[in-house]
């Protein structure tokens, strides 16, 4: 899947409209339930997206790097926050409001086409982890989650093609498994050569066989 990104001149608009703050790593930008009134585009560094369940296990949604957006739907749904926001990286982020982007929309065509392909992506990822949470055992569930974000290359995550920098821990929040349950079946998976395990990294060795593999019966 094609990572969708805001162009260069949306970019300077946005960076006009808004204001820009500057967040440390580990810090959080917002929490989940906040009033969500405003949302941002990542000038640089990368953020994480997750939620926290009532045994305190967290679940990471995506984690978000430069050019793109987050919060987008709260503010034009007039909605709580849906999850929570940390830093990953240092993160410089534009914070906007609708009354700032609204006329804006109707004056760039470009930078609506922009914000409309994000909320494109947002709804295909989610369903994404639907599928796998709902239809996916721990294994199918984990390969299916490499391809998925080894197929969007992004240099400013340190994905590409054929790895993906996660430790067993990052995988487990993003898949809503153990770590323990991870790691077995990363071992299984390195072991039907598919892939090959590094320090904090994944790297996919077949991936036509890895993706046959998610996607059998």
């Amino acid at each position: 899947m094609k990572t969708a990104l805001i162009n260069d001149t949306s970019a300077r608009l946005l960076e006009n409209a808004g204001s820009i703050h500057t967040f440390a790593p580990g810090q959080t930008i917002y929490f989940e339930q906040d009033a969500g009134n405003t949302f941002f585009y990542i000038k640089k560094g990368r953020v994480r997206a997750y939620s926290i369940d009532e045994n305190g296990r967290e679940f990471t949604y995506e984690v978000i790097g430069p050019g793109r957006l987050f919060g987008t739907t709260d503010p034009f749904l007039e909605t709580a926050r849906s999850t929570s926001i940390d830093a990953v990286t240092e993160a410089v982020v534009v914070e906007l409001s609708l009354a700032s982007i609204l006329p804006l929309l109707k004056e760039s065509t470009d930078l609506a086409i922009d914000i409309i392909n994000l909320l494109s992506r947002s709804v295909d990822a989610l369903a994404k982890h639907i599928r796998r949470l709902t239809l996916m055992d721990a294994k199918k569930r984990i390969a299916d989650f490499l391809l998925d974000i080894s197929g969007a290359p992004d240099p400013s995550l340190g994905t590409t093609l054929h790895s993906i920098p996660y430790s067993h821990q990052d995988i487990a929040d993003c898949c809503a498994l153990q770590r323990v349950t991870v790691t077995r079946a990363l071992h299984e998976l390195e072991h039907l050569d598919l892939i090959r395990l590094s320090y904090r990294k994944v790297i996919i060795k077949d991936r036509a066989a890895l993706e046959r593999y998610a996607r059998s019966v």
